[in-house]
């Protein structure tokens, strides 16, 4: 299992063995309260999603599904970060971190860790991501990462930002 050293985190494939532990920091809703997707039914439902993952492709093997957990300096799990990555070198990033872990600086580091293996290994010269423009939080973290507003869709409750990668 390949393993990403961050600034206080490493980023850990993500594995359905890993369900227990993360099952137990972000199965709070109120993780969710910006996302589309909703918190894991049960930990046996978060295995089964884990499974399919493990694959770290799409079902027509176009893209890569990526998917790692986050991990403190302690070696506790705080959250994931993932990223699709498109064949045109563009990778959409997102993130779920435990309530417990926010404001901590981990998604930063656990971003900017992410980011840096998208570039090296996979060849991404753009990175993407949707959001609710309410989340404060994730906009400021997008902000801190360099990207820059691209779209809105005030209907849609969603925004776009994104950053050009200097080859």
């Amino acid at each position: 299992m390949s393993v990403i050293a961050g600034e206080g985190v490493t980023l850990e494939q993500q594995l359905a063995s890993h369900a227990a532990e993360l099952y137990a920091v972000i199965s709070d809703p109120t993780v969710y309260e910006f996302i589309d997707s909703k918190e894991p039914a049960s930990e046996a439902a978060l295995r089964e999603r884990l499974t399919k993952l493990e694959t770290r492709l799409s079902p027509d093997g176009t893209e890569h599904w990526l998917n790692w957990v986050v991990r403190d300096s302690a070696g506790k799990v705080v959250g994931y970060v993932q990223a699709t990555v498109t064949p045109d070198h563009a990778a959409e990033i997102a993130y779920v971190l435990g309530r417990a872990h926010w404001r901590k600086g981990y998604a930063y580091a656990a971003c900017v860790a992410m980011i840096s293996e998208l570039r090296s290994s996979y060849g991404v010269t753009r990175v993407t991501a949707t959001l609710d423009p309410a989340n404060d939080a994730s906009l400021a973290l997008l902000r801190k990462l360099g990207l820059g507003l691209v779209w809105t869709d005030e209907p849609g409750q969603e925004v776009g930002y994104a950053l050009d990668l200097v080859p």
